[in-house]
């Protein structure tokens, strides 16, 4: 039987980044079977925003968890790609958040008033502010803002990236630190044993190991089902679409409307309950294609040349679960949304606490077991 210290089974954003973490924190052989081929990554399916923003509106320490993550942001990418020699395309660029009515603008408002509360009252600065609709375009002087936008939630201090170039450095920089990656590697059972190691039976041989990561996304459950663990996360679906290439024109990423740096305009802001279904659908691209328009009119020109679905790991609320197996501590679930915003705490935060070397004091407000009521 191989072995290893830790294994992580799971190789998205979350999982390569805590197997990044845990090698640099010193853990010793560290194995990521992934059992989804690159073409096949959730990561396909991220807009790619490095936000705090609007995050964590009803949950003030996620709040937190979120500005945290952003401040790491601009260091976590500059190693990153001086490691690795990728470019992760990150503009740190602000962004912004259209309003196209009174109701809107003054929803934004109180979402300033309380999220700046919440991070204030841990030491933490939120610098957001709303804009008309006159001050965001004289921010944006090379593109057309829309009649109806009344005006904009504002910070520069977020951006936005490529999430597979990101996806790419991290486990370069993984591998590069003596990981060990195994792709379309399935992982068919967990087993813990009375000294705490736990085994791993996988599609191509057994492993036993020290510690383990689950960060398969929705397909955790199945691994979690034998030791009786109801992971509370749903499947919801997203839909993105793309423009032909343009003259770059907006590098202040919208929430639903962003330019790369390649010159493609990318647009998405769905939220379907479509179990694993990840087509896309024509109401969706509809209705999405008509809000990028009446934000920014120049859209209407454009050729859409792609559009594809992908399915989201949500929480009830909305929050990560960063959460021990219940009477296997050896074993670790790592369940969430927002992998591209979170990746920093991630290595920084996560990974030392998997080794059991110390515990931020946000990470128990994440546990699994706060949905049991």
């Amino acid at each position: 039987m191989a072995s290893a210290d830790v294994i992580i089974i799971g190789g998205g954003i979350s999982g390569a980044a805590a197997a990044l973490g845990v090698v640099e924190e010193g853990a010793g052989k560290v194995v990521i079977f992934d059992e989804q081929l690159p073409s096949q990554r959730l990561s396909r399916g991220n807009f790619g925003l490095t936000w705090y923003m609007c995050k964590g509106a009803n949950n003030p320490v996620y709040a937190a968890w979120c500005r945290m993550a952003t401040q790491q942001w601009p260091e976590f990418a500059r190693k990153l790609e001086e490691e690795t020699g990728y470019d992760l395309e990150l503009e740190w660029t602000g962004g912004a958040i259209q309003a196209f009515d009174e109701d809107q603008y003054k929803a934004h408002e109180q979402s300033i008033a309380t999220l700046k509360s919440a991070c204030g009252e841990v030491g933490l600065d939120y610098p957001v502010n709303m804009l008309s609709r006159q001050e965001f375009a004289d921010m944006v002087p090379d593109i057309e803002v829309g009649e109806d936008v009344l005006g904009m939630m504002y910070t520069a201090d977020q951006g936005h990236v490529n999430p597979l170039k990101l996806l790419a450095a991290v486990r370069c920089a993984f591998q590069q630190k003596g990981g060990v990656y195994h792709g379309g590697h399935s992982v068919t059972s967990i087993s813990p044993k009375q000294d705490g190691s736990v085994t791993v039976k996988t599609s191509r041989g057994t492993y036993s190991c020290g510690k383990l990561v689950i960060a398969a996304g929705h397909g955790s459950q199945r691994l979690l089902n034998p030791l009786k663990i109801k992971l509370h996360v749903y499947p919801q679906r997203g839909q993105l679409m793309v423009t032909e290439r343009y003259k770059r024109v907006l590098k202040i990423p919208v929430l639903c409307t962003r330019q790369t740096p390649d010159g493609t305009f990318l647009i998405g802001l769905s939220t379907e309950d479509a179990a694993l279904d990840s087509s896309v659908t024509l109401p969706a691209m509809k209705n999405q294609a008509s809000n990028a328009v009446r934000l920014f009119p120049l859209l209407r020109k454009l050729n859409w040349v792609r559009s594809w679905g992908a399915i989201r790991v949500m929480t009830p609320d909305g929050a990560p679960i960063y959460s021990r197996v219940p009477d296997h501590p050896n074993i670790t679930v790592l369940a969430l949304h927002s992998a591209v915003s979170l990746a920093p705490l991630t290595v920084s935060k996560i990974a030392p606490w998997i080794l059991d070397k110390g515990e931020s004091s946000q990470i128990a407000h994440f546990s699994n077991e706060r949905f049991h009521v």
